[in-house]
């Protein structure tokens, strides 16, 4: 019995007693009598009450204990009126969201594990190049052709290794909600042919066409780098995926409530299986480069939606092609 029940029963027979002193004193023996046996037989129901919400409150004290220790929890609301049936119902919503972002944080945890894991697996490549094309540069018996050589392949390295830095801290930036976009009104033709101008060569080295379809009157209003940077990374994708001989076609079009770009190429289809898994980072196809890294069009995506935009894939009549949509404000 808890020090509080003590009291009240302590409180309630001392009520009794002088509920019988004064019904002796105004009624005699009898009427103390009745007055006593009203008395205490109030004090059996306040007592009665007291110990079932006692009883109430250690159950929920237990519950709590049990939602702490990590176990899962119970569903404890109840339809019944009252005070401690209005305890439970907002305590169990309480410890529902609690749980829902424990279960948040842990899926975030595992997350940001996988993307460490990731992030170390796509960086250990290119170290392992520098470092071996270093060993060979220190070797007396290397001819000066070969360190020459060494020297491309160390570049090259690193500059793989700078792209992934640079493409890993704009994720970032974007996942933190910290970039600003600023929205402005720019030719849609000109941010397409910016974005193609730094993939000429790679289009040149595998032997496909380029061709910009987009008429000059066509606006958008966005911010027209990190626009760039997403029509980049689309373009170099389409690129990659195309054989010799292909084509890779930019379009655009625009209407009161948005602004879209296609990039449209004439590789292999993308299959039902691949489509839902374009935009998860380090994802590789089956058709990837070998030095593909998985990172691009995701990043493509989060500037999109950064923008209030939309980004998916499809196939077209000739072969895949991503839509970009960027809505007017």
């Amino acid at each position: 019995m808890s020090r509080e029940t003590k009291l009240l029963l302590l409180t309630l027979l001392a009520v009794s007693a002088a509920g019988g002193a004064t019904g002796y004193l105004v009624c005699g023996a009898a009427g103390a009598l009745c007055a006593l046996m009203t008395g205490l037989l109030c004090c059996a129901v306040c007592l009665t009450v007291s110990l079932h919400r006692m009883r109430e409150i250690h159950r929920l004290c237990d519950y709590l204990a049990q939602v702490y220790a990590g176990d899962r929890f119970l569903d404890i609301r109840t339809q019944r009126e009252g005070e401690l049936s209005l305890l439970r119902n907002e305590l169990y919503k309480v410890t529902a969201i609690l749980w829902e972002q424990k279960e948040c944080l842990s899926r975030d945890r595992q997350q940001m594990a996988d993307f460490l894991g990731d992030v170390a697996h796509q960086l250990r490549t290119p170290l392992a190049a520098i470092v071996l094309q270093t060993e060979l540069w220190q070797d007396a018996a290397v001819s000066q052709t070969e360190k020459t050589e060494c020297a491309a392949r160390i570049q090259q390295a690193a500059e793989r290794m700078g792209w992934l830095v640079e493409q890993l801290l704009q994720l970032c930036r974007l996942d933190a909600k910290v970039v600003r976009f600023h929205a402005q009104e720019h030719a849609a033709r000109q941010l397409l042919r910016e974005a193609a101008r730094g993939l000429a060569p790679l289009c040149a080295a595998k032997n496909v066409s380029l061709e910009c379809m987009a008429d000059d009157g066509v606006q958008c209003r966005c911010d027209a780098a990190w626009t760039v940077q997403a029509l980049t990374n689309l373009i170099k994708n389409a690129a990659e995926h195309t054989p010799a001989g292909g084509r890779v076609r930019l379009l655009c079009e625009a209407n009161a409530l948005f602004t879209q770009f296609c990039v449209e190429n004439t590789g292999p289809l993308l299959s039902a299986q691949e489509i839902p898994h374009l935009f998860e980072r380090f994802w590789r196809g089956r058709d990837a480069a070998p030095d593909s890294i998985g990172i691009g069009l995701s990043l493509a995506k989060a500037i999109a939606e950064g923008q209030g935009g939309t980004l998916w894939a499809e196939n077209g009549p000739d072969g895949p092609r991503f839509l970009l949509r960027i809505y007017r404000t």
